[in-house]
């Protein structure tokens, strides 16, 4: 207990002092390798602890009423990190960055326009934000879906995160306002192996594709996977065979030096 309290208490510290880093990890194109977007990923290096993993400190930001803060704060180094990126890519290779949507943000009432600010401060076009969100998330009530449906009409695009781990179903994709469907990792590190896996990734890319959404296979690890997914349809990829998440300006070297892996 002892250990959870000061857990939560450094983290109230690295909130309010602004300590939390964004990490940005490359999505790319699986006929290519080469970038397409990123996703923002926040990170924490306590000065005792060291790095602590965001399945430790996420669930003590959500139960001490910090998640949305924290949220707020990615949302804007990550679209800040987006237009200093472009200012110096006049060739404009990276199209998008991807920011995580929390349960505590899409309760917010300010959230609409706190999306709408972080967009005008930067100069980015609306379509250059896509908004992460989980399968459990978008299946939540009428109350959720209506937020989403308010974001969307900014123009930014939206992503169901993790699909196959929640509770929504090929059926209901239709239902959902959703641009973008990412197949979780734990599928794709199976689909080789596993008839099962491969047959429902791939019918959630038929899916995806007649109902006009693209598809995103995470936690690619090895070229099998990266190879599989290719051939079974799937666009784009992000995941540690192309690039652990880096700092803006190792995205940046990243990005000049990147080839297609194989």
């Amino acid at each position: 207990m002892r250990d959870d309290v000061s857990l939560e208490n450094d983290l109230r510290e690295a909130v309010t002092k602004g300590k939390l880093q964004v990490a940005y990890q490359p999505l790319v194109e699986l006929d290519s390798g080469r970038i397409a977007g990123m996703e923002a990923l926040v990170r924490w290096n306590h000065p005792l602890r060291g790095p602590v993993p965001p399945v430790e400190f996420i669930p003590v930001a959500e139960a001490v009423g910090l998640i949305g803060v924290i949220g707020e704060q990615v949302l804007r180094a990550a679209c800040a990190q987006f237009a200093a990126i472009q200012a110096s890519d006049p060739g404009g290779t990276l199209r998008s960055v991807s920011v995580n949507l929390s349960r505590a943000q899409l309760r917010e009432p300010t959230l609409v326009g706190v999306i709408a600010d972080a967009l005008r401060c930067n100069g980015m076009q609306a379509a250059q934000l896509q908004l992460e969100i989980t399968e459990s998330l978008a299946a939540q009530d009428h109350g959720v879906q209506a937020r989403l449906r308010e974001i969307k009409a900014l123009g930014v695009t939206l992503a169901l995160d993790d699909f196959g781990t929640g509770y929504s179903s090929l059926s209901c994709l239709h239902e959902l306002p959703i641009d973008t469907v990412k197949i979780d990792r734990a599928f794709v590190s199976l689909a080789q192996t596993s008839d099962y896996h491969r047959v429902l990734i791939e019918a959630t890319i038929l899916v995806a594709r007649t109902l006009r959404m693209n598809t995103v296979a995470e936690g690619i690890e090895t070229i099998g996977q990266a190879e599989l997914m290719r051939a079974l349809g799937c666009t784009k990829g992000q995941g540690y065979l192309f690039s652990a998440p880096l700092s803006g300006a190792a995205l940046v070297e990243w990005m000049q030096g990147n080839t297609a892996p194989g």
